[in-house]
C-alpha cells in the first residue's frame, strides 16, 4: 500500500507549486479560477488586487462592453450543495466589483446547456446600470435570463416592454440584454431583469412586508379545482410565499386563499359589484390582454405573481413573470397560430368571470381596442422588434455560434424541420405580430 509513497512525497511539493501557478488548478477553497478579491469600494484598489489571467480571458475590470451591449463579468465557485442552493460569487460590471452570491434558477433552464442565474449582491452593495432599460440603478438582487429556447433572443424584453406601455400604474419590470462571462470564459447573450422580491416592493413604495405570492404551476387559477380538474386539497395549490409573515402554514396563505375563495364562489353579481375591493381590477383585464395578445400560454395561471399589502382595505396586485413563451412560441419553442385567439378561461378562473360578464367584456374590449390603436399599434409593436434585432444583431449571431449547435440538437426539439437561425427567427417574429394584430384587430370590431 506504501509503495512509491517516497516518490510522491517527493514530487508533491512541485505539483502545489505547478498548480498554485496554473489557472486551471481549482483551489481549496472551490473556486475554479480565482476570482477578483472585492474587498472595498474603490475600484482602483479592486484592480490591483486581480491577477490577469494567461488564457486570454479578458480582464473584467477593463472589458466592460462588447458588440455595443454591456459586459457582466460573473466570477462564481464551483462548490454547490444542491442545485437549488446558492455558492459565493464575484460580479465586475463596469469596473467595480461586488461581493455577491449566485445560483441556477428556472425549473426549464436548469436542463439547458446555458442556463440562467439568480445574482444577490452582499448586504450594502447596489447594481447600478444607468444606460439601459432607462436606468437599472440600485439593484441587490439579479436575473440572468438565458435566451436558449429563444433564438430571437428578444421575446422577454418584448413581452415585458408591453406591459410597461400598457398603464405607467403597472407593477413594471425592467429588462435588457447583456453579454456574460463566466469565470472569464464567454458564457453569451444574457436577457438582464429584476428580480421580484422584498426590495423590488420597496423600490416601487409598497409594503415590503407585505404578502407575495408566486405562482408556479397551473393550480394557481383560482378555483376550487387544480389544473386536472380535480378537488383541491388547500386553496393555495399552485403558489409560494416569497415575502410576508408567516411564511408557512395556513396563515401565511390566508390572503391568496380568500382571493381564491371570493372568484371560486361569488355570484355574477357579486363578481362584478365586488371584485374591485378584492384586485386592482386595471392589473388583472391587463393581464388577460397581455395574455391574449402575445399568446403567453406558459403565464396564463402559473408565472407570475400577486402581490397584497398588509391591513384592511388593500388589493391584490398582478406583476408578470416568466415571458419567453410569447409571440409565436410556446415554452418548448413549438409554433403557435397567429390566428388562434384563445382566451384561456379553462386555465385561469379570473379571466372566465370577467369574461362571462358584458358588463365587463364591453368596456375590456373597448380597452384593447384603444391600446391597439395607440400605444399597442401595429407599427409600434413592430418598431420595437426592428429595434431591438439591431441592438442585438452582432452579439446574437456570436452566441449562435457558440450555442446554435447544441440548440439545434437539444432532445426537446431535436429533429423539427421549422428551427430558424436569428434572423430567421425574428422574420418569423415580425411575420407572426403582423398577422396577430390583424386577426385581434378583426375580432374586436
Amino acid at each position: 500500500m506504501r509503495r512509491g509513497g517516497g516518490h510522491i512525497a517527493s514530487v508533491l511539493p512541485w505539483l502545489l507549486v505547478l498548480c498554485a501557478a496554473a489557472v486551471a488548478c481549482a483551489p481549496t477553497s472551490g473556486w475554479s479560477v480565482p476570482p477578483p478579491e472585492c474587498e472595498g469600494a474603490d475600484s482602483a484598489s479592486l484592480v490591483r488586487g486581480f491577477e490577469a489571467r494567461s488564457d486570454g480571458a479578458p480582464d473584467p475590470f477593463t472589458y466592460v462592453e462588447e458588440d455595443g451591449l454591456p459586459v457582466l463579468h460573473l466570477f462564481m465557485s464551483s462548490s454547490l450543495p444542491d442545485d437549488d442552493g446558492y455558492r459565493p460569487a464575484r460580479l465586475v460590471h463596469h469596473g467595480r466589483c461586488y461581493l455577491a452570491e449566485t445560483r441556477y434558477r428556472g425549473e426549464t433552464s436548469l436542463g439547458f446547456p446555458k442556463r440562467s442565474l439568480t445574482v444577490e449582491l452582499d448586504e450594502g452593495q447596489t447594481f447600478d446600470e444607468p444606460e439601459h432599460a432607462g436606468g437599472f440603478m440600485g439593484r441587490r438582487k439579479l436575473v440572468l435570463t438565458s435566451p436558449f429556447n429563444d433564438n430571437s433572443y428578444l421575446r422577454a424584453r418584448l413581452a415585458f416592454e408591453v406591459w410597461n406601455r400598457m398603464s405607467p400604474d403597472h407593477l413594471q419590470l425592467k429588462a435588457y440584454s447583456a453579454v456574460v462571462y463566466v469565470n472569464g470564459e464567454y458564457q453569451g447573450l444574457y436577457t438582464v431583469m429584476d428580480h421580484v422580491d422584498r426590495d423590488y416592493l420597496s423600490d416601487w413604495g409598497l409594503d415590503s412586508s407585505g404578502d407575495l405570492f408566486k405562482a408556479v404551476d397551473g393550480d394557481a387559477n383560482f378555483s376550487r379545482l387544480d389544473a386536472m380538474g380535480l378537488p383541491k386539497v388547500k386553496l393555495r395549490q399552485g403558489y409560494e410565499k416569497k415575502v410576508g409573515e408567516p411564511e408557512d402554514g395556513d396563515e401565511a396563505f390566508r390572503t391568496i386563499d380568500a382571493l381564491t375563495a371570493f372568484v371560486a364562489d361569488a355570484s355574477p353579481e357579486q363578481f362584478a359589484a365586488e371584485r374591485g375591493g378584492w384586485m386592482n381590477v386595471r392589473d388583472y383585464e391587463d393581464w388577460w390582454i397581455l395574455s391574449n395578445l402575445a399568446y403567453t400560454k406558459d403565464s396564463v395561471a402559473k408565472n407570475a405573481y400577486h402581490f397584497r399589502a398588509r391591513g384592511p382595505g388593500t388589493r391584490f396586485r398582478f406583476i408578470p413573470w416568466d415571458l419567453d413563451a410569447s409571440f409565436g412560441q410556446d415554452w418548448n419553442t413549438l409554433r403557435l397560430n397567429a390566428e388562434d385567439l384563445y382566451p384561456f378561461t379553462r386555465e385561469n378562473l379570473v379571466f372566465a368571470r370577467m369574461l362571462e360578464d358584458p358588463a365587463i367584456t364591453g368596456p375590456l374590449r373597448e380597452r384593447y381596442r384603444e391600446l391597439l390603436q395607440g400605444l399597442l399599434h401595429r407599427d409600434v409593436v413592430l418598431g420595437l422588434i426592428d429595434g431591438y434585432a439591431r441592438e442585438l444583431g452582432p452579439a446574437a449571431l456570436k452566441d449562435e455560434a457558440r450555442w446554435g449547435a447544441q440548440y439545434k440538437d437539444f432532445p426537446r426539439w431535436r429533429g423539427r424541420t421549422d428551427l430558424n437561425d436569428f434572423a430567421g427567427e425574428v422574420a418569423y417574429l415580425r411575420a407572426w405580430v403582423d398577422m396577430r394584430w390583424r386577426a385581434l384587430e378583426e375580432s374586436l370590431r
